[in-house]
């Protein structure tokens, strides 16, 4: 059965959301001005309306804009006529003809309506009930969403599966997305552990049995968990292939790239943050929450108290979507 009403409860998820949306050299006031303006970019009456809701990463400057004043996200209403890892194409309100963009600036997708099933998966997700949250997949893409939302409703169940114990089906989830190229968003939501903490050992025996899977993005996510144990250098060997492997997709291989940094010892991370910095601002916004999270746990862990502040206010503030409780739990299995 479709909701006659705009999904309420997935909105709530997308604005509860840890996301960094600035990784540049700016000042705490051009940080602030950048989060009021996005902040009041995102607001209840915007986002009720009968309509699709989308929010775009702003559009790179040109070389005679420069970067200095901060550009707010692009949030409009409109139908999606097709979203793939490529391509994002809406007709906006009040417009006849299709806009195209690049599928990287696409950060998330409001739609206009969603099954009570596709409902039910997410507030389970957001309580918490991660296993009942799984098992409700199947029935959700029997309702036939589009299959950019379905790809994102199963790559929510991956997490879901990982954050209830069941490892291999968070594996075999993400190997299945993986049979064709994903949107930014969707990537996003891969269960990688960025920050640093013991797995349970199933999760471990996971990742290691599917350590050479033909998938890279299965072998990303279970070097991110072999990290968190005793097999760590096995982790580092599958993320040094992935970086190395000239066919590996580029956010793909910039997100292995990044992960590494889980194991730099805190001295050399002052002298490694304004690289850093520029890496994952090079990375298409939508899949930038991890990495910062990352790096913020960095520079706390290295003695750099007020920039890690800095970064988490940036976390904190900006209201684009989800990744908050699994980054927040996922060292509390």
């Amino acid at each position: 059965m479709i909701s006659c009403k705009s999904n309420t409860n997935s909105m709530q998820l997308f604005l509860s959301v840890d996301f960094c949306v600035i990784l540049r050299h700016v000042s705490t006031m051009r940080l602030s001005v950048f989060l009021l303006i996005v902040v009041c970019s995102v607001t209840y009456t915007d986002w009720i309306r009968a309509a699709d809701r989308i929010w775009l990463e702003p559009a790179r400057p040109t070389v005679g804009q420069g970067d200095w004043y901060p550009r707010s996200i692009e949030s409009f209403t409109g139908s999606v006529v097709a979203f793939d890892a490529e391509q994002f194409r809406v007709i906006r309100a009040g417009q006849n003809t299709e806009t195209v963009t690049s599928a990287a600036r696409v950060l998330w997708v409001e739609p206009e309506q969603i099954s009570n099933l596709e409902a039910g998966l997410i507030d389970l997700f957001k309580e918490g009930k991660y296993a009942q949250s799984l098992s409700g997949l199947p029935a959700a893409l029997k309702s036939r969403p589009p299959v950019w939302r379905q790809q994102w409703l199963t790559m929510l169940s991956a997490n879901s599966a990982w954050l209830s114990g069941r490892a291999p089906v968070a594996l075999e989830l993400v190997g299945q997305l993986d049979r064709r190229p994903l949107p930014a968003m969707v990537l996003a939501w891969l269960p990688i552990a960025w920050e640093n903490g013991a797995q349970p050992a199933a999760v471990v025996r996971a990742a290691s049995e599917r350590a050479q899977d033909p998938s890279a993005v299965v072998r990303l996510v279970a070097a991110s968990w072999l990290l968190s144990s005793a097999d760590r250098n096995q982790g580092l060997q599958i993320i040094n292939e992935l970086v190395k492997d000239s066919g590996t997709s580029r956010d793909i291989s910039q997100l292995a790239r990044i992960l590494s940094w889980r194991v730099t010892p805190p001295p050399q991370v002052a002298a490694l943050q304004a690289t850093w910095e520029k890496q994952i601002a090079a990375l298409p916004m939508a899949i930038q929450t991890g990495p910062s999270h990352l790096l913020m746990n960095k520079l706390r862990a290295s003695g750099q108290a007020e920039e890690a502040k800095r970064l988490q206010l940036s976390l904190e503030l900006t209201p684009v979507y989800g990744l908050k409780k699994v980054l927040s739990k996922s060292l509390n299995q």
